[in-house]
């Protein structure tokens, strides 16, 4: 029995694929296995994984007659693997040399459910290295332990939280099993991840983030779309998606609830819901045509609740407003153009609100949050014109502290 198993989902994009698998063989620690499973792919990535099988038994190949998604894919590597312990890497990506050593000499001093560990972010592209930086912050956890209830809690707040990826984190091997059991097989496609580690970090007793280890190396640009320009239908199919993961999540939550006993469902679930807006909506705001964008709130819309979508595009009118508010010259081209987007969105904010009669009695805390501190920096820097009932200290402070909410 290995003591790990190194699941890579692949479909099509064979051309990484040894690579990836190289990355992995040529570590200094032999006791693994590699289960690639092939999603139905259309290209050669049955005989790539055939032929470097030939060369190394430990390499195992799973094929779908069917086209699953990624998250079936996964599910059907790790409830096939028989190690110790468990991992997922995409076929785009690597590890680093002599990082199997180094995590399982963690793992075996540091008993836990989850290990995550930090990347290494190579750009494929000019544009991929503009976001390499944010994202190599974003994908490097802080060094903690976490225990129980607070792994979730913090998995996806709002300040304190870590990255949601399933890849660059290891798993207990019974653990994870159990876990990608619970999982449903639906096709999530871009909120796969946020969905699995929902589960999984609601499921776990131990989390660690492991300081200094960044060995897992993330190929930002090579296998994903970054910053392909949307459509009014494909901007309706993220919201459709991100939606749905929401949906399966409640039922989760539901179907699990009275043997994971927890107070702060409720919560959690807003938290996610939070997590997945901000998804849909800034795949709308930053890919989507400006032409196109009012008009696609209507297909948003029949996804979310109002006051979710509301809560999303009064984020751009703060952070705009916020801009404007502290800019130095406001004649220069960009404070003009924060002016002009602070205008445009909270038009489409009211808009929104106009037709189904909010802020009115919703319940939505983000959504007012932002909402309120939206209207401060507007007030403030003179966007709008203040109400002359409407107080100046409190909110001013409240903006102040709340700026970066």
């Amino acid at each position: 029995m290995p003591q790990l198993s190194i699941i890579i989902p692949a479909y099509n994009n064979s051309r990484y694929l040894p690579e990836c698998i190289r990355s992995l063989t040529m570590q200094d620690y032999r006791d693994i296995e590699i289960i690639v499973v092939d999603d139905a792919s259309t290209d050669d990535t049955s005989s790539v994984v055939k032929d470097l099988a030939e060369h190394d038994s430990r390499i195992r190949l799973i094929q779908h007659k069917k086209n699953a998604g990624t998250l079936a894919s996964r599910k059907s590597g790790i409830l096939a693997s028989h190690g110790s312990y468990v991992m997922l890497i995409d076929q785009d990506d690597a590890l680093a040399p002599n990082a199997l050593t180094s995590l399982m000499l963690f793992a075996q001093q540091h008993p836990a459910d989850i290990y995550h560990f930090g990347v290494k972010v190579h750009a494929a592209n000019s544009q991929a290295q503009q976001a390499a930086a944010g994202m190599t912050s974003f994908l490097t956890p802080t060094p903690r332990t976490l225990q129980g209830e607070d792994i979730l809690q913090y998995q996806f707040a709002s300040s304190k939280g870590f990255d949601w990826h399933v890849h660059h984190k290891m798993y207990s091997g019974d653990f994870a099993r159990n876990a990608y059991t619970l999982a449903s097989d639906t096709r999530l496609v871009l909120s796969d991840d946020l969905y699995m580690s929902f589960i999984l970090c609601s499921t776990a007793s131990t989390y660690i983030a492991i300081p200094d280890s960044p060995w897992y190396i993330y190929h930002l640009g090579r296998g994903d779309t970054l910053g392909q320009q949307l459509t009014p239908k494909t901007s309706e199919t993220i919201a459709q998606r991100d939606a749905q993961a929401l949906s399966l999540l409640k039922k989760f939550v539901s179907q699990e609830s009275s043997k994971i006993k927890r107070s702060d469902w409720d919560d959690r679930l807003a938290d996610v819901r939070n997590r997945l807006i901000e998804h849909t909506m800034n795949e709308w705001k930053d890919n989507l045509p400006s032409e196109n964008q009012k008009k696609t709130l209507q297909r948003i819309l029949q996804y979310w609740e109002p006051d979710t979508v509301c809560g999303e595009i009064y984020r751009y009118v703060r952070d705009y407003a916020y801009a404007y508010l502290t800019a130095k010259d406001h004649k220069s081209q960009k404070t003009l153009y924060d002016k002009a987007n602070a205008k445009t969105y909270l038009d489409m904010a009211r808009y929104i609100e106009k037709n189904n009669g909010l802020p009115g009695s919703s319940k939505n805390n983000h959504y007012l949050g932002l909402r309120e501190i939206a209207y401060t920096h507007l007030y403030d820097s003179g966007l709008l014109a203040r109400p002359q009932s409407q107080p100046h200290g409190l909110r001013a402070l409240l903006s102040t502290f709340l700026t970066r909410l």
